[in-house]
């Protein structure tokens, strides 16, 4: 079921096969750009530093060389004296713009670092106070001293994007120093900023893509599901005949048709109820699904009739696919379908089979001819199987339900009668009837064409009536001749037959020469009230 879910998902997807290309190369397309997005903005970033580093290190060297003239030999000599502290923040403070933190000049001694000169806007300190660096600080400034150039570094964890830039330089006693200036720019500032919400528009996009996909294909797999669903027989979990449309374009060239019917099951129900009914249903569905092959379709095509759809291969020939028949036919014959504790029933199948699907236009039309095959095969003795010929039912077309019922109207039943030959005298021992109407033109149609046609309903009864009354009237004109009727054991079940027979029976001169035969075109379900209802009739006579 999930592989045929899974190829069912793939076959709308590739229906859309345009609108799912273009969804998933805009999702690539934006995932790349996502993933890519920091080294776009460290690309900016560092062109944006530079440009502004050029501007601020080329400031800061010529505020060193006045604050290094205002010192003569060394700065941290000069550093006790306040006036010179406070004239030497005044030129410090030109490096102070709007969006400087903190500026100051530290000094190593020892391994550690002093502040000489602090001209930050808040939480100045004073000379000689020792500055705690950051770790991330310390080994950039011992780069930078060993280099003698300025280095910088980017924070890009804090609230606002900030950059601190170190500028060395020595004094005449070859002191190192450290001018520190922390501050933002505001064009990377921005540049973060913008990056930060074209990320978030990205991801979000992506999220709705995902998202939108995530529900469309939700969405597919649900109208698969219910359209499945609608598909199936809830009873025996076949294909139901919606499924027929869904089929109907199929190429039939690839298909044998077969047409199966379980032979007697309206009299199954009347007599163990519909329960017993259902049960028998799905047991039979079960093993017809059993014996056919994966990407066979089986379908519950009516009550008790199951349309099969044998997939055809070409190393495969005909035989084989009568023999799948075969042994759907031989299986569903050999079941014991227990119905209580203690009970069980048999049943069997009709099956009617078209091969030649090449011939014929449409699905319709092909199980047309296997249902033909398959009226056969229950006008046979049911339990078998029939397969269509052309030719042989080009003269066997069965009539339609209106022509038979206008035939019986117009009076157009009649009866051949075969003579019956005694063994032990081989004489005549009486005259069997057999049913046969005309048509319109006056040809004689067989009993093949129109029986089966008009099985289990109202008009086979009206028929069966008409035929007794057609040979009480042959009876009543030759009084020498003995004639025996068919009759099925639904016939005896049928209470206003039955009345009519017992009233004939009246007819003593025409009774004893009026013989019934029931005939085994059908199981005696009801064997005990049949058993009951003839004895009641040998009673009459």
């Amino acid at each position: 079921y999930r592989r045929k879910m899974i190829k069912q998902l793939l076959k709308e997807i590739k229906k859309n096969v345009v609108g799912v290309g273009i969804t998933i190369l805009s999702l690539v397309i934006l995932t790349i750009l996502y993933i890519n997005l920091p080294k776009y903005e460290e690309y900016i970033q560092n062109i944006l530093v530079k440009k502004d580093l050029e501007k601020e290190v080329e400031i800061a060297k010529n505020i060193i060389k006045k604050i290094e003239n205002m010192s003569e030999s060394s700065l941290i000599s000069k550093i006790s004296d306040k006036q010179f502290i406070k004239n030497a923040n005044g030129i410090l403070e030109v490096l102070n713009t709007y969006n400087t933190e903190y500026l100051y000049i530290i000094f190593e001694s020892n391994g550690q670092f002093f502040i000489a000169l602090d001209a930050s806007k808040k939480d100045r300190m004073n000379p000689f106070d020792y500055i705690q660096l950051l770790p991330s600080e310390i080994p950039i400034i011992e780069q930078a001293i060993k280099d003698m150039e300025y280095k910088y570094l980017i924070h890009t964890h804090t609230p606002t994007l900030g950059m601190t830039l170190y500028i060395p330089f020595k004094d005449r006693n070859n002191v190192n120093y450290i001018l520190i200036k922390d501050y933002t720019i505001k064009e990377v500032q921005e540049i973060k900023s913008l990056v930060d919400s074209i990320r978030k528009a990205i991801l979000g996009v992506i999220v709705s893509i995902v998202l939108l996909a995530n529900v469309a294909i939700i969405g597919i797999i649900k109208t698969l599901y219910y359209k499945k669903r609608s598909f199936i027989d809830n009873l025996t979990g076949l294909y139901n005949r919606n499924y027929l449309e869904e089929i109907e374009n199929k190429n039939l060239k690839d298909f044998v048709v077969i047409v199966a019917d379980i032979d007697f099951f309206k009299k199954i129900n009347d007599t163990y109820g519909h329960l017993v009914g259902d049960k028998i249903l799905k047991t039979v569905a079960k093993n017809i699904k059993k014996n056919v092959r994966e990407n066979d379709i089986v379908i519950r095509y009516g009550g008790e009739e199951f349309l099969i759809l044998l997939q055809k291969e070409r190393n495969l020939d005909n035989i084989n696919y009568i023999n799948v028949a075969e042994r759907i036919r031989n299986r569903v014959e050999n079941l014991k379908i227990k119905i209580s504790e203690n009970d069980y029933i048999k049943t069997t199948l009709s099956i009617g089979v078209f091969l030649d699907t090449d011939k014929v236009k449409s699905l319709q039309e092909a199980i047309k001819k296997a249902d033909v095959a398959l009226y056969k095969a229950k006008n046979k003795g049911r339990n078998r199987i029939e397969i269509y010929d052309e030719e042989t039912q080009s003269s066997e077309k069965a009539l339609k339900v209106s022509q038979i019922k206008e035939a019986i109207e117009d009076k157009r039943l009649f009866c051949l009668y075969q003579p019956i030959i005694s063994l032990k005298d081989s004489k005549v021992s009486h005259y069997e009837a057999l049913v046969r109407i005309k048509d319109k033109e006056g040809n004689i149609i067989p009993h093949y064409q129109f029986l089966n046609v008009i099985e289990n309903t109202f008009l086979y009864t009206k028929l069966t009536k008409e035929v007794i009354e057609y040979n009480l009237k042959i009876l009543k004109e030759y009084p020498d001749i003995k004639v025996s009727i068919n009759l099925k054991p639904s016939d005896i079940l049928n209470r206003s037959t039955i009345d009519m027979l017992l009233d004939i029976a009246k007819q003593k001169d025409i009774v004893k020469r009026l013989m019934i035969e029931i005939v085994e075109t059908e199981d005696a379900l009801a064997y005990e009230e049949i058993v009951k209802i003839i004895s009641s009739l040998k009673e009459a006579g």
